[in-house]
């Protein structure tokens, strides 16, 4: 496996998306271990964008979440499956999707002299920036994003775990409050997708992890997941 490439296909159903936090990193890398949760799957409907998903279809949810770990999965393997596309509107054309993903999420991973450490864990009831460590052996950590205007314009803090239920911040995108455990996060499908009758297509989505974990450039300011290249579609 390249060392520094690391290509996750997840078909259908299930899907993970990495959080692009807006923070000043001087230090990325792949992580050895990314575990995160995820609780619901979208289809967006027509008249949706990166900004707003639309009469969002649900495809699979689970009130407690299904955890991914990403990092022990052979590149081309299934993460995980998680409902099922019978959801979508036959006749209906899609454009983006969503996913609803816990803000917090467990990583392992040394960039440089940077490495994720013990005893400082990122805490989803007090969400404040956790750091990591300038030395030593790297130990899995949990991470996440703290409260504030801290993610880009595709993402926005929630207490939903369907994508339909629950409230999104008042402050509207970009933005997630202590109270909003969860994020959701929408992005566009390699090329539109029609559903049509008496078809149940695989949704695949493709992960770069190469650069999932970012550091502060002093290592112990903080330490968050970071943005992957991700790519989504659709085939029969």
């Amino acid at each position: 496996m390249n060392k520094f490439k690391k290509i996750i296909l997840i078909t259908l159903s299930m899907f993970l998306i990495l959080l692009n936090i807006n923070k000043v990193m001087a230090a990325k890398g792949e992580p050895t271990q990314y575990i995160n949760t995820v609780f619901a799957v979208n289809l967006c409907g027509p008249g949706s964008s990166l900004t707003s998903c639309v009469n969002p279809v649900l495809l699979g949810a689970t009130t407690s979440g299904t955890t991914m770990n990403l990092s022990d999965i052979d590149p081309g393997a299934t993460a995980a499956t998680m409902g099922n596309t019978s959801a979508a509107v036959v006749g209906t054309t899609y454009s983006f999707a969503q996913v609803v993903i816990s803000r917090a999420m467990t990583l392992t991973g040394t960039v440089g002299s940077c490495v994720t450490k013990s005893g400082a864990d990122f805490n989803i009831d007090s969400p404040s920036a956790v750091g990591g460590a300038n030395s030593g052996t790297a130990v899995s950590q949990v991470v996440g994003i703290p409260t504030g205007a801290n993610m880009d314009s595709n993402m926005i803090g929630t207490t939903s775990t369907n994508g339909i239920n629950g409230t999104d911040n008042s402050s509207g995108n970009g933005n997630i409050a202590d109270a909003e455990n969860n994020v959701k996060f929408r992005f566009a499908l390699s090329k539109p997708f029609t559903h049509k009758a008496g078809k149940l297509p695989t949704f695949t989505i493709a992960f770069d992890l190469s650069e999932a974990i970012e550091f502060s450039d002093n290592c112990t300011d903080s330490v968050t997941p970071g943005p992957p290249v991700v790519t989504a579609s659709f085939s029969n």
